[in-house]
């Protein structure tokens, strides 16, 4: 390429040329630096790396993760089955749901998953039906951290997770015949310091040592990218060695396994849209995309920002724009945004948006969905 992804602005406007828009467009390349970036930070510790597929579970991407021996983290059972369609065996993948219903549960169990229990009320279950195989436990180190709390899901208020108080209940069922051979947890998404992460880290190792049987620790994932250009990007290294020290004074040796999903794709995707109109509110101009929250909901509900190139026009940012969908509804990617000087038919390329943008869209207001294109090399092709 002539540019590095996604600073291609020649080749992201053909794709939106020849393929139309709204359009999704992803780089391989990307995506692999990203896993060796992570591979790399994680060099010296005994661990094993499971894509969170929820971010976005193209086929062609999870093949990438394939390629590059990295597993996968599923929460539903359909996603179990998009994995092993997609050529993974049950041994890579790891099954972490949210309040699954009973029958959830028997076809993981039944597949040979490895799941994670996320609530001693489903202790019961596993004794009754599969008293012999060793679960998982999601466990809650009650850790506030800073940002969106919409994000944030290792906190006293939040649904994720047994409370590490309930650990007398625990043992209880221990005593029963409830084996544990893995302990899990998950602080939250885009964790901008290390040290937030590190004070799950602490909980989750002092709760290992009244675990007989365990086989690894999951940390999760929360790694930070930037959204802009100020943004921080978390310090791996430095976390890396902090868990280093921390298995160094451990017991016994456990293996680490982590869940990175944004981390690894975010960079890596880019929405391409249109501009219907340029019109002049009271005391701003809107620019109206034919897209909305309907294919990016992130800067709606989670109040994300993302940053907006109008690639269309190369001039430097000499006015603020509110960008807005077509939803009806209030949809707005961006509010006061700089940017060049936008028209009718412009293209605007809305970057960090390879994870949870395409897997959380729908068909409100009976919009098509966006179509996907991945860039391999100098080619790209829908997908």
């Amino acid at each position: 390429m002539t540019a590095v992804f996604p600073n291609n602005h020649n080749l992201l406007l053909k794709i939106a040329r020849e393929t139309g828009t709204p359009v999704y467009v992803y780089d391989k390349q990307t995506i692999v630096r990203q896993i060796k970036k992570l591979k790399s930070a994680f060099n010296n510790l005994p661990h094993q790396i499971h894509y969170a597929m929820k971010a976005n579970e193209a086929p062609e991407i999870l093949q990438i993760m394939k390629q590059n021996n990295i597993g996968l983290d599923a929460v539903s059972p359909n996603e179990i089955d998009h994995a092993l369609k997609n050529g993974f065996t049950s041994q890579q993948i790891i099954y972490t749901p949210s309040c699954p219903s009973d029958e959830e549960l028997h076809k993981a169990f039944r597949l040979g998953i490895h799941t994670h229990l996320g609530a001693t009320g489903y202790f019961d279950f596993v004794l009754k039906n599969y008293p012999d195989i060793p679960v998982g436990l999601r466990i809650n180190p009650g850790n506030s951290i800073a940002g969106n709390q919409k994000i944030a899901t290792g906190h006293h208020h939040s649904k994720f997770g047994i409370p590490v108080n309930q650990l007398p209940l625990i043992k209880e069922y221990m005593a029963k015949g409830l084996i544990i051979d893995s302990l899990h947890l998950h602080t939250g998404s885009d964790v901008k310091n290390w040290q937030d992460l590190a004070r799950s880290v602490d909980v989750i190792f002092d709760f290992a040592r009244h675990f007989p049987d365990l086989k690894y620790l999951d940390l999760g994932s929360g790694f930070k990218v930037p959204y802009h250009e100020d943004d921080p990007s978390i310090d791996l290294q430095a976390y890396a060695g902090y868990i280093q020290k921390k298995l160094e004074v451990l017991d016994r040796p456990l293996r680490i396994k982590f869940e990175p999903g944004k981390f690894l794709v975010s960079e890596a995707g880019v929405l391409l849209v249109k501009v219907n109109v340029v019109k002049q509110g009271f005391d701003k101009k809107f620019v109206g995309v034919n897209s909305g929250f309907h294919h990016l909901i992130r800067p709606m509900y989670y109040d994300a920002y993302h940053h907006i190139v109008n690639l269309s026009n190369t001039e430097k940012p000499a006015d603020k724009y509110d960008v807005v969908g077509v939803l009806c509804e209030e949809d707005t990617f961006a509010y006061d945004r700089p940017l060049s000087p936008v028209k009718k038919d412009d293209i605007l390329m809305i970057k960090n948006a390879g994870a949870y943008g395409y897997a959380m869209a729908s068909i409100y207001n009976l919009r098509d969905l966006p179509k996907q294109v991945l860039i391999e090399d100098e080619n790209f092709r829908l997908i």
